[in-house]
């Protein structure tokens, strides 16, 4: 064979030829893309970067603008506080970028620029947060402020009821003289203080919305021209024994209005806050503003760039596809060439040819043609295939024999009606058969049943000859009994189609099997026992755990009735209030009506219904938190606020007695997932317990807050605070176990009752101190999420 007629030495020329064309194509690819590197590499050390730090001042300087416009709308310290953290994150975020050396892609003139405005913007967000939190604080005076001064009208109007109804009943009796006549004008004196008293209060509210200085100036003469006023026309009610109270207020009221008052300082310097927070917004936009515009300075540079670079690129490209075309194009010449000629036809079409020369031997036809063309190694692979086939006709007449007897397996062959051509040593003894065994149905070596399970593995429409292979077990009885397992499979001797049955001895597996199912059985029986026991105590367990049930509703049933026993005293004294008001308005409904004065009837009326539906409010919230439950209470989704208002409906009786101030700070679209009566009443537990503990505090320090903490994955934090001493170190552990109380009337199962009612609907109770040293409790509240 020559040394270049090989088809090994073909495909070297033909693959070096490719190799040449591909180290081109290569030198010039690697020649465009290191150019094209390094412009990329320009933009990505210089233009991107500043893409990139433009677009993170830009976020963050969007951020800091929608914090500062989410700030004068808050109206919590915590809130407030936190939001002044994440501002000087956002800030110190900015300086990081801006002073990174490594990392920082703007000119120094840029980043010092920019540093510049930040920090002017930094010093100016100091001062608003500042100036918020002053407006808070402001706020809280304010309330309070308003709050007393509607104390004051309130209190004014209970003390010249009675004066009223006593003058009515002077009038009433018909006497005629002096006597009379004075009444009737000290009747008229006191509806006139009463017309000028609501002016006053009327204008204090106008004053406290007043947005502009001269407004509260000129508000506030006129408030004092009113007092004056009201003064001058309460002389002749002061010359009244049962007076006395009144004049109190009126002092008090002169007090609290002064020109130069507390009222007068507070809406000057609200007024004046909310002008300077004003005046810093303007400036805090404007200084973005100019931030902005040094950013799109920045851009626009970058952008510069990249178009240069874009160029330069395109440039770069057009160059190298010239090349790469034309190398493309004689390489898909060369490749055609060498796929029709050289390998479709000498190499693919002769191929095929020696495989279909194989398939013809692997099938069994050992006469199939095979040609010899060509002097290469395919020519003689044809030789050697040659070779093979006469040497498999050799193989096939002795394998099937040495395959049997060679096996230590119990082996036989058949033909597809069953007669048995070949069985090894092993086969014959285990069936035992003698002498010779072809030309003999392989059912006859066995009796009854059996032949006939046999004789059905051979009918042609069974599953040997569907799928190819079959399976049988049986019990063959003779001196012992034994189970023998039997495997067929069809296989291709030559051309023709055989049987090979498989048998093997399986009595030790069967026996095992049957004494395991009996061990079942008996462990089957023992587990049903058991079972049964097993559901008696889970009875008796239900049982106990309803009577447990039971009886820890009544404790709390018992606990809600010890708190309403406390508060019935101050519910009296808070309920005839109104009603001796509703008998002054009542009465002087019917003397308008006598009159024919219909406004002051209907306004008398709305006075009425109003403190009818006060009235209805506390006994509902009472008679609501003092029902027993008939059953128990599902958990639902409910508004917090809600529920904290209606514990304080109940314990605010107590806590006015006491002069105590309970402050509602919980947001109304705070929601829980929990039961209205269980949280309703572990709150009145610790109010009570903190209207008791601060009872003995001056009066001005008598202070309750209930405010969010803040809010987890699945629960919203609570706290309940007060302004006492806090809780003693050597009986807190104990606060929680049934019976233990501080208090010297008390059962000590407040706080045990409250846990209790946590936990059960998936809530937690926990004992600490506040700031101020005064006791804190937390409460964790589930809430359902959306």
């Amino acid at each position: 064979m020559k040394k270049w007629s090989t088809i090994g030495a073909k495909l070297i020329l033909a693959f070096t030829g490719t190799t040449a064309l591909l180290t081109v194509v290569s030198a010039v690819a690697w020649l465009t893309w290191s150019r094209l590197d390094g412009q990329v590499s320009e933009l990505l050390e210089n233009s991107v970067p500043k893409y990139n730090t433009s677009y993170l001042l830009e976020s963050r300087s969007s951020e800091i603008r929608h914090r500062v416009q989410l700030l004068p709308t808050l109206t919590n310290r915590v809130e407030i506080d936190s939001l002044v953290v994440e501002l000087s994150e956002q800030l110190a975020a900015v300086k990081a970028a801006l002073t990174d050396v490594q990392t920082n892609p703007l000119d120094d003139e840029e980043a010092a620029i920019l540093s510049e405005l930040y920090l002017e913007l930094e010093q100016t967000l100091s001062n608003y947060s500042h100036l918020v939190q002053q407006r808070v604080e402001q706020t809280r005076q304010i309330n309070k402020l308003k709050e007393q001064i509607n104390w004051l009208h309130q209190d004014i109007r209970s003390e010249l009821t009675p004066i009223r109804q006593e003058l009515h009943w002077l009038i009433s009796r018909g006497e005629d003289g002096e006597e009379r006549t004075i009444a009737l004008e000290q009747l008229r004196t006191i509806q006139h203080v009463l017309d000028v008293e609501s002016d006053v209060f009327s204008m204090t509210s106008d004053v406290m919305e007043a947005e502009q200085l001269a407004q509260v100036h000129n508000a506030t003469k006129v408030i004092q021209y009113k007092l004056d006023e009201l003064i001058k026309s309460s002389q002749p009610i002061l010359t009244l024994r049962s007076s006395i109270s009144y004049q109190q207020l009126i002092q008090e009221l002169e007090v609290l209005l002064l020109p130069q008052g507390v009222f007068y300082l507070q809406a000057l310097d609200k007024v004046a806050l909310n002008h300077r927070i004003a005046s810093l917004q303007e400036q805090i936009d404007t200084q973005l503003g100019e931030i902005h515009k040094q950013i799109a300075q920045v851009v626009k540079r970058a952008d510069k760039t990249f178009v240069d670079v874009k160029k330069q690129t395109a440039t770069l490209v057009s160059y190298g596809n010239h090349i790469l075309i034309v190398c493309f194009s004689v390489s898909i010449l060369m490749s055609l060439f060498l796929t029709y000629y050289f390998i479709n036809r000498r190499i693919v079409a002769r191929l095929t040819a020696i495989s279909n020369s194989i398939d013809a031997i692997t099938k069994g036809d050992l006469s199939h043609p095979i040609l010899v063309d060509g002097d290469d190694e395919i020519g003689r692979l044809s030789e050697k295939l040659i070779e093979y086939g006469e040497s498999v006709k050799e193989m096939q007449r002795t394998n099937a024999v040495s395959l049997i007897n060679n096996t230590s397996a119990s082996l036989l062959t058949c033909d597809l009606a069953g007669y048995v051509e070949s069985a090894n040593l092993s086969a014959r003894r285990l069936l035992t058969m003698q002498g010779e065994v072809e030309q003999k149905l392989i059912w006859q070596s066995f009796e009854g049943n059996n032949q006939r399970i046999l004789a059905r593995v051979f009918k042609r429409s069974g599953t040997l000859f569907k799928e190819g292979r079959d399976e049988i077990t049986l019990c063959v009885v003779g001196l012992t009994q034994c189970y023998l397992h039997f495997d067929f499979h069809l296989f291709s001797h030559g051309q023709l189609n055989k049987v090979i049955v498989t048998i093997t001895d399986i009595t030790e597996q069967a026996l095992t099997a049957k004494e395991l199912e009996r061990r079942v059985a008996e462990k089957t029986r023992d587990l049903v026992e058991k079972n049964e026991m097993l559901c008696e105590e889970i009875n008796e367990r239900e049982r106990a755990e309803m009577h447990l049930k039971k009886t820890q509703g009544e404790l709390i049933q018992a606990a809600k009735m010890a708190v309403v026993g406390q508060t019935m005293t101050s519910l009296a004294h808070e309920l005839n209030q109104p009603l001796n008001a509703m008998s002054t308005y009542l009465y002087s409904a019917k003397l308008s009506c006598e009159s024919g004065n219909v406004a002051a009837v209907n306004k008398s009326i709305d006075q009425v219904e109003s403190l009818s539906h006060r009235m209805s409010k506390i006994i509902s919230s009472l008679r609501s938190f003092a029902k027993k439950p008939d059953a128990e209470q599902p958990a639902r989704q409910l508004m917090l606020k809600d529920v904290v208002e209606q514990a304080i409906t109940i314990v605010n009786t107590k806590a006015k007695r006491k002069m105590i101030e309970i402050d509602n700070q919980i947001d109304d679209s705070m929601d829980v997932f929990g039961n209205e009566l269980a949280i309703e009443q572990v709150l009145i537990n610790l109010l009570v317990n903190s209207c008791d503990a601060i009872s003995e505090l001056n009066a001005s320090k008598r202070k309750i807050t209930i405010s969010a903490l803040y809010s987890s994955d699945t629960h919203h934090v609570v706290a309940i605070e007060d302004s006492g001493t806090g809780f003693d170190t050597h009986i807190v552990e104990k606060l929680f176990t049934p019976f233990t109380t501080t208090k010297e009337v008390g059962l000590g199962l407040g706080l045990t009752i409250s846990q209790s009612l946590m936990e059960k609907y998936a809530g937690h109770i926990y004992l600490a101190s506040s700031l101020e040293k005064g006791a804190l409790v937390i409460l964790e509240l589930p809430y359902a999420k959306s």
